[in-house]
């Protein structure tokens, strides 16, 4: 049986309200949208459990600030679910920017070299 990835859209830009009807039929993805001006929303998003968050980057900064070019990423949310990924997308440049909330123990300078060859292999 396929897993299932839970999908949260953040936010109400007409980018993401497309990407909302695209993903919708895509097979083995949950899509859930959320306005970024609710009350609690860190605690909405973590309630939902998402494997991805994504985000439009030409917004301006929300409650979370996401999408600024001062990332600033909820502590709270990524630290309690260090598997969630962020997307952020840039209809402007075609691009996305993924960041990971992957969590590496870095204790020495040889550690933090082993995390960059990890996450920079191709």
């Amino acid at each position: 049986m396929e897993k299932r990835r839970t999908v949260v859209l953040y936010g109400n830009s007409l980018l993401i309200a497309g990407v909302e009807v695209s993903l919708r039929d895509q097979p083995g993805l949950d899509v859930v949208r959320i306005d970024a001006t609710l009350p609690n929303v860190v605690q909405r998003l973590g309630a939902l459990h998402p494997d991805v968050i994504i985000f439009d980057l030409t917004t301006p900064p929300s409650t979370l600030q996401l999408p600024s070019s001062n990332f600033h990423p909820p502590p709270s949310l990524l630290h309690e679910h260090p598997g969630i990924a962020l997307i952020g997308l840039d209809l402007n440049s075609n691009k996305a920017l993924v960041l990971s909330g992957q969590e590496h123990t870095v204790l020495a300078a040889n550690d933090l070299a082993q995390v960059i060859q990890l996450l920079t292999r191709s």
